[in-house]
Order: C-alpha cells, then sequence, then structure tokens
C-alpha cells in the first residue's frame, strides 16, 4: 500500500506554530495503524538532518491525543513511526531514537522501505509500554519482509578525511575516529544489540552496509517482525524447533547462532526426555553428560497449541530421570513472547506477541521464503486488493492527502482522518473501548458505531465512528486540534456533528436524527 504523505510545513499552516525545515518529510497517516497496532500512523520519509527531532515531536504533540492512559496491562505503542531514508545526521538520528523511546513509540519499516545509517538509528528508538508490575517500557521495533534496514560505521569520504588531516593532523584524526566508534558502540549497547551487529559494521567499507535481512540478522538486531499467527511462519515444526534452539544455545553461550549448528547430535527424536514440570518433550539431542545441556526440546503439550510453544535447553536427567530446563524460549500469539533471562524488559528478547522470526532459517533472505504469513501482515494492516471506495464527506472540507484507502482533511481547527477496509478494521476500532477517552456518548448497532467523547491525557474533543456495509467498513475519526490546547469552539463542535451526519460510506449513513 503506496503510503499517505504529506509535508508538515502545510500543516504547521493550520495546526502548529512555524518551526525550521527538516531534510525528512514527516506526516500523519491515519489515527489505526493495524490491528494489533491500533494507533496514530506516522510516517517519516527523507534524509535525517537537523530539525527532524523538533518536527517529529511538534507533529506527535500536534495529532498523538492518547498517551499512556490508552495502554494498559497487556501493552502497546501510543503511536506508529515507519521509516523511510537514506541516512544523515548520525546525532540527528541518535535524538529521534531517544524520543521515540521516552515516549512509548514503536517503528516499523515496511516493504518496499529502506532505512540507512542515521535513519536505522532512529529505527532503534522503537518502544512501547505495559502498566504490568515488571514490564514497563519494551523493545517495539518491527521490520517487513522486503525492506531493508541498513547499519555502518561513522566514516568520512576520501577528500573531507585528507582535509580533516591537513588541518587537524593524524594523532587528532585517529582521536576523533576513536571516538566516534566508542560513541556507536555505546549506542549500539543502549539499544540491545547483539555484540555480533558490532563486530560485522566495524569491519565494513565505507560504502558497505550491515543490512537486516535474514532471520539471523533479526536475531542480532532484537528486532521482530509484524505481530501475526506463528502457523503463517512454520511450514515445518520441527525445523522450526531447531531454529529456534540455535538461538537459544547463542543466548546461552553469548555467540553467533550461526555457529550452533555444530552441537546438534541428532535428528528430531519425539520423546527425548520428561520435563521437571512439564511433561514429555521432544527435540534434539546435545550431549550425554550429567549436569550438562542434554538436549532443545519442546514440550509436547505446547506443541499441540496453535503456536503457544515452548522451547528449551534441557539438562541430561538426573537420578529422577526428569530433564530440568535452563535457557528457555516462550513463543505466545497473545501476551508476552520472551527468550533467555533478565530484569529488564529492554536488555532481553522481550515482545509482545510472537517472536516469529525465531522459527525462520538464519542464512536465508525472509522476503524470498514467500511464507503465508506476509499475507497476514498486509491483512493486519487492513490492506486490500480493491479497497471500497472513500465516504463522501462534508463538501467544505480541504483535503490535505489521500490514498485509495485513506485520507486526511480539515476544516479550520477539526482534522479528520478516514479508513476504508475489510470487516477486520472495524472490528479492531470497535474492539478498542474506552481505555483513555471518556465518552459523552457510545453507541453501537449491527452496521455502525459513534464516540463522542475527550482525550483523557489532553482533553482534545473527539469524535470517533464506523460504517459497516457487507464486507466492507469506514472507520472517522474527526479531532478538534487547537494550537494552545484551547476548549473547543461552537463552531468546531458543530463542525463535529456535520462530520458524523454527512458522512456516506457506499450509500449507508449514520441515523443523527
Amino acid at each position: 500500500m503506496r503510503l499517505l504523505a504529506f509535508s508538515i510545513a502545510l500543516l504547521s499552516i493550520f495546526v502548529v506554530q512555524p518551526i525550521s525545515a527538516s531534510a525528512a518529510t514527516i506526516s500523519i497517516v491515519s489515527m489505526q495503524y493495524s490491528a494489533t497496532h491500533p494507533v496514530p500512523h506516522l510516517h517519516y520519509d527523507g534524509d535525517t538532518a537537523d530539525g527532524d527531532f523538533a518536527t517529529l515531536q511538534s507533529m506527535y504533540d500536534t495529532f498523538v491525543k492518547c498517551r499512556l492512559s490508552c495502554i494498559g496491562p497487556d501493552g502497546g505503542a501510543t503511536a506508529v513511526l515507519t521509516l523511510n531514508g537514506p541516512g544523515g545526521s548520525y546525532y540527528e538520528g541518535l535524538a529521534l531514537a531517544d524520543f521515540l523511546r521516552a515516549n512509548h513509540i514503536a517503528t516499523v519499516v515496511e516493504r518496499g522501505s529502506s532505512c540507512y545509517s542515521a535513519c536505522a538509528f532512529a529505527f532503534l528508538g522503537g518502544s512501547a509500554w505495559s502498566s504490568q508490575d515488571g514490564v514497563g517500557t519494551y523493545v517495539d521495533r518491527m521490520v517487513e519482509p522486503g525492506s531493508i534496514v541498513g547499519f555502518h560505521a561513522p566514516y568520512a569520504d576520501e577528500q573531507s578525511f585528507i582535509n580533516a588531516l591537513n588541518e587537524r593532523g593524524a594523532m587528532a584524526m585517529q582521536g576523533q575516529t576513536r571516538d566516534s566508534l566508542a560513541l556507536m558502540v555505546k549506542e549500539l549497547v543502549k539499544w540491545n544489540v547483539d555484540p555480533e551487529v558490532i563486530f560485522r559494521m566495524v569491519g565494513m567499507g565505507p560504502e558497505e552496509t550491515y543490512n537486516l535481512l535474514t532471520g539471523e540478522d533479526l536475531y542480532l538486531a532484537r528486532v521482530t517482525l509484524p505481530p501475526t499467527p506463528s502457523s503463517g511462519w512454520i511450514t515445518d515444526l520441527p525445523s522450526a524447533i531447531r531454529e529456534a534452539c540455535f538461538r537459544l544455545l547463542a543466548i546461552d553461550e553469548r555467540a553467533d547462532p550461526y555457529d550452533m549448528q555444530w552441537r546438534f547430535q541428532s535428528d528430531y527424536t519425539p520423546a527425548i526426555g520428561k520435563a521437571e514440570f512439564a511433561g514429555p518433550i521432544s527435540g534434539y539431542k546435545l550431549g550425554e553428560r550429567l549436569l550438562d545441556i542434554g538436549s532443545c526440546s519442546a514440550t509436547d503439550a505446547s506443541m499441540a497449541t496453535d503456536g503457544d510453544y515452548e522451547i528449551a535447553l534441557y539438562f541430561s536427567p538426573g537420578l529422577d530421570g526428569l530433564n530440568a530446563a535452563s535457557t528457555s524460549f516462550f513463543n505466545r500469539q497473545h501476551g508476552w513472547s520472551t527468550a533467555g533471562v533478565g530484569r529488564d524488559p529492554l536488555k532481553r528478547i522481550f515482545a509482545k506477541g510472537p517472536l516469529n522470526s525465531f522459527f525462520l532459517p538464519l542464512d536465508a533472505d525472509i522476503d524470498g521464503l514467500d511464507l503465508p504469513g506476509e499475507a497476514d501482515i498486509d491483512a493486519n494492516r487492513f490492506n486490500t486488493a480493491l479497497p471500497p471506495l472513500l465516504p463522501t464527506m462534508p463538501s467544505d472540507l480541504v483535503v490535505d492527502a489521500s490514498t485509495p484507502s485513506s485520507r486526511v482533511s480539515h476544516l479550520g481547527d477539526v482534522f479528520v482522518f478516514e479508513r476504508v477496509g475489510g470487516r477486520q478494521l472495524y472490528d479492531s476500532a470497535l474492539a478498542q473501548g474506552a481505555l483513555g477517552r471518556a465518552y459523552t456518548n457510545d453507541v453501537t448497532s449491527d452496521t455502525g458505531f459513534v464516540r463522542e467523547g475527550a482525550f483523557i491525557d489532553t482533553a482534545a474533543t473527539f469524535v470517533w465512528f464506523g460504517i459497516l456495509d457487507g464486507d466492507s467498513s469506514a472507520v472517522v475519526e474527526a479531532v478538534v486540534v487547537k494550537p494552545n490546547g484551547e476548549a473547543p469552539t461552537d463552531e468546531d463542535l458543530a463542525t463535529l456533528r456535520r462530520i458524523q451526519c454527512e458522512t456516506d460510506f457506499l450509500g449507508s449513513k449514520l441515523n443523527c436524527g
């Protein structure tokens, strides 16, 4: 789906104070990114340059009206930022990453997009939050198959290096290079990237990048695929367990998972042992010594589920004949997936939803696998081959940007966000409930819903409604966006009412009688 994008400069005319121009175009796309991330969708496109941080902050403050109050113990992000850019200012990229972490904004690089250098460092800041005890802020950065996220070490082009060498001398240049590399290492460690990535980056030339393309790359960078059912990524369960075992061994030995393949001493073996607390296990023999790892296996009970697999390194059986678990991987379709140990979710492998990349071949380009999970990603984002027509809206709305499945428009201080798609779009919006919103009106029928009120975090007034027509749906959210947070005027409220009552989707309208 082609991304909707329009310049922040255009928006600033209407809703924010003028700010300095930036090289990247940062835009608001919709208010509902996907079924698993039903939050505002922001998009970043272009070179990373000074001023991008301020632009993103202004866009976020203007349009993301529901913050932590909209997130419960199940976890989630306040917004999603999709990225596409060749790089640029390294320090601005780091500032963007810090902003994303501080505001719990998830990051995605979608199919067909690329995010290099400074853009890639900004991408690492993708985060979300849960009110559950022991969770708080956690990593939420995703790539789709067919995208590229590329890292490289700091460098200067030949002429710049020669000029600096002549101006400052060899020792000063050597010190600057050392400082730049030290900062890069510090930042990668901060963002929980595996040291193996650092080793590879340092050994690359100025024209080379370390690109996240394979299952091993995603593991090393602590990046996930967008959450979809694990069944779409697994064609053979024993093989998938073997792939997960490579990662578990790498965690246990602090090594590259690709170097763990020699450890396997058998093919997949059903009923290879019996877990101390979980019953029969099946998997791969790793050794026979007492008090040492004897197998990597999954519990038979978990293999009978729809993807909630429990895989672990197990010690050789003790005197009681039972196998005790060591390093473990819990894959959850809904809830928390984890691998390894650690108190801080930001410093361990931890995600909401399944860690499907754990089941993929280490060295294969994920896009080349052509697995059903790719179609599931499209469905999760409400993408359809032939989306229904956008609604007919009041004629005096000014259209800011439009695609076949979404549109952003405004009238005065009222901004309108429309999305059309299948039934899943409607169901996803309806399921969000009242978290973070104070409703003054909440009505649902067989063919539509209407919710009116204000956001708890920012007190911004909104009307939010959906219209269902067979398997097609439209979801519209209109928000009063005041420059300084003032209360809506009577004119604003009248505009909200008109939008609600005049919207026509495939001949269907809300009952405003």
